[in-house]
């Protein structure tokens, strides 16, 4: 029923945004940690052929229709900030769906809905506050992660941060966001890990 709004919006079929929101969440967390967070032209080929329209409709909708139940919103902000990613690895495209997945994370939190995700999962509800280029959002991430106490993303959380910190940006997207890197920037590119 709500997917019929989206549909509207888009002027597309009708979506069934639950069955679309477990399809996303059955695919995503059949992975491994590993496979979820390494580069692979096999894994961003599937995620096209199988998610590239669904996620386009749902960042060109503002995600109508997915904001209704923890389940729903979980699954915008995986398709919207960790398939943006592989969907469109090495282009500006990647980063263009952040802002509203950050929005949709926010409000997420601000429901407590973040609870109802289970701990090993919780991480990608926060992860669109580690991906800001901005210190008040990095504060926020630092704040998410500390409380989940999951010490291996809280370590990722604390990397990103110090580059925010540091830049106020993140040099490993400035060749593909056409920005010109600084000479700091570019010392630090250098370094092996200096991968975001």
């Amino acid at each position: 029923m709500r997917g019929r709004h989206l549909a509207d919006a888009l002027g597309a079929p009708e979506i069934d945004v639950h069955a679309s929101a477990r399809e996303v969440l059955a695919f995503w967390f059949a992975l491994t940690p590993e496979q979820q967070f390494a580069k692979s032209d096999a894994l961003d080929a599937e995620l096209r052929a199988r998610f590239g329209a669904l996620r386009d409709a749902v960042l060109a909708s503002g995600a109508v229709g997915w904001r209704e139940d923890a389940e729903t919103l979980f699954a915008a902000i995986i398709l919207l900030d960790q398939f943006s990613r592989n969907l469109h690895r090495g282009s500006a495209e990647a980063f263009a769906a952040d802002p509203r997945a950050r929005e949709l994370a926010l409000a997420m939190v601000a429901k407590g809905w973040d609870a109802q995700v289970p701990f090993e999962r919780r991480r990608f509800v926060y992860l669109p506050f580690e991906h800001a280029e901005d210190a008040a959002t990095q504060a926020l991430s630092l704040e998410k992660f500390e409380a989940l106490g999951d010490a291996e993303a809280l370590d990722y959380a604390r990397a990103h941060a110090e580059v925010i910190a540091r830049f106020g940006r993140f040099p490993s997207r400035n060749a593909t966001l056409g920005r010109e890197s600084t000479a700091a920037e570019l010392e630090y590119l250098s370094q092996p890990g200096s991968g975001w």
